[in-house]
């Protein structure tokens, strides 16, 4: 019986298969392989023995419903694959799991799939930061109206607006790569941290069977790794969620009738926007980005919860990270690979856009009153100029020329100065720099990562 959406709705394969349960085992089955080899290394146990469960691992001789069988009937996860795994060795039958507790294959194997799933989550995010790039480079001069309080502001850029979600794109990915290390953390020294059962060369275990996975690895531990590792993991991850929340948001707001300044691609030979109404072309997938997001971020409280353990560890964070670490890691990298869909194929009404910018004369207040300060009338004398006039067109029904002329500003501005200081078009300040230096950045950070994140 499928009860998760993940199972038939929710998540992209590539992963879901990362936290499925085959691969979850087949990463412990790893771990306690490569404990061997460290252990082998450093002489606590013969070589035939580690070749041995090398051998039995690599080969996939351990399946998943034995270690299930076995299971059911001792009641303890782990401590079945250790069982599946002795029974398929020979030489090392002797050795499986020797000098370990379950939270070091535990840990380490959460670790793993952590590293795997934030190489993933970069790719993800340095494809959505394509998406913006293609958008900015397209829309560095698409004159728009600002808009801050859910009113028009002064005029910008499309192009500006999306450098913006590019540069804040790239922090995520700095923060993903900068806290990578401590987040893909393992251990192998035993129940209570001391690492007493693999005798003087514990530490040297540790370091070779993590290095050997690829994972770095406590320095001081518990019987478990800090949880202030997921945390962090989980709080870049929220992080990310916002700033797709953030995204999507907008391109609802803009789709809106009444603006209709962006949309996403409606497929009209196919798709149904409503049930009852057949007119309707919904944003449903940046819906549907919000939704995700806002359930993604509640999955850091209980990893929170989980940091708090008794002594050098009890069994609460166990249930609970089940659900956080897998659920968080595959439902991110489902919004972001749809927001990045939205922005690949959205719908840029320009022509609107220009409209709104040249219809609203009084987007361009902070225009008028830096060009009479310009012409030495004192910025707060200006602003109160700027200001009067806006009122007395708001109260009269004028446009904001007329009530400019009304006001006598051609006393401070000539006619041509003040039909230029109107035009959005020159009212955009830096943006194309902005635009330029925002993909510049990125480009030169993508090159980065590329030498980076399979290290």
């Amino acid at each position: 019986m499928i009860v998760s959406p993940l199972d038939y709705r929710y998540g992209r394969e590539e992963v879901k298969t990362i936290f499925s349960e085959k691969t979850r085992l087949d990463i412990m089955l790893n771990v306690e392989s490569a404990i061997a080899q460290a252990e082998s290394y450093y002489g606590l146990i013969p070589e035939k023995a580690y070749l041995d469960i090398k051998k039995v691992v690599d080969s996939n001789e351990v399946q998943l419903p034995r270690v299930k069988e076995i299971e059911s009937a001792i009641n303890h996860d782990v401590m079945a694959i250790v069982e599946a795994l002795t029974e398929k060795c020979t030489d090392g039958k002797n050795y499986v799991h020797f000098g370990v507790t379950s939270n070091d294959i535990n840990d380490s194997a959460s670790a793993v799939q952590i590293k795997r799933a934030i190489n993933i989550i970069v790719s993800d995010l340095v494809g959505l930061n394509r998406a913006l790039i293609s958008i900015i480079r397209d829309n560095m001069e698409t004159i728009m109206v600002g808009r801050t309080h859910g009113q028009h502001a002064s005029p910008i850029t499309l192009g500006l607006k999306f450098s913006v979600y590019l540069t804040e794109i790239n922090r995520h990915l700095e923060r993903l790569m900068e806290a990578r290390k401590r987040m893909i953390a393992g251990k192998i020294l035993g129940p209570v941290g001391t690492g007493a059962a693999l005798g003087p060369m514990a530490l040297k275990i540790q370091e070779k069977a993590c290095d050997i996975l690829g994972i770095t690895h406590e320095t001081a531990s518990t019987q478990i790794v800090g949880r202030d590792r997921y945390i962090e993991y989980l709080s870049i991850i929220n992080n990310i969620s916002v700033s797709m929340e953030k995204f999507a948001t907008e391109v609802r707001n803009l789709q809106r009738p009444e603006i209709y300044e962006l949309s996403e691609y409606f497929d009209s030979e196919k798709q149904v926007g409503s049930s009852s109404m057949p007119s309707k072309r919904n944003p449903v997938v940046s819906e549907n980005v919000v939704s995700l997001a806002r359930l993604l971020r509640s999955f850091i409280i209980p990893e929170y919860e989980a940091g708090v353990q008794w002594h050098e560890r009890d069994l609460t964070n166990s249930a609970l990270e089940r659900f956080t670490i897998p659920y968080a890691s595959i439902l991110v990298d489902d919004i972001i690979t749809k927001m990045t869909g939205v922005f690949s194929h959205l719908f840029i009404n320009k022509e609107e856009m220009k409209k709104k910018a040249y219809e609203d004369q009084f987007i361009m207040s902070e225009s008028i009153t830096t060009a009479l300060t310009r012409k030495g009338v004192p910025r707060q004398e200006s602003h109160e100029f700027v200001r009067r006039s806006s009122m007395l067109a708001y109260e009269n029904k004028l446009t904001f020329k007329e009530a400019l002329l009304k006001n006598g500003i051609l006393r401070f501005l000539s006619e041509k100065d003040l039909e230029d200081a109107m035009d959005p078009r020159g009212f955009t300040g830096s943006s194309r720099e902005i635009c330029e230096d925002a993909i510049k950045n990125s480009e030169n950070f993508e090159k980065f990562l590329l030498g980076e994140i399979y290290d």
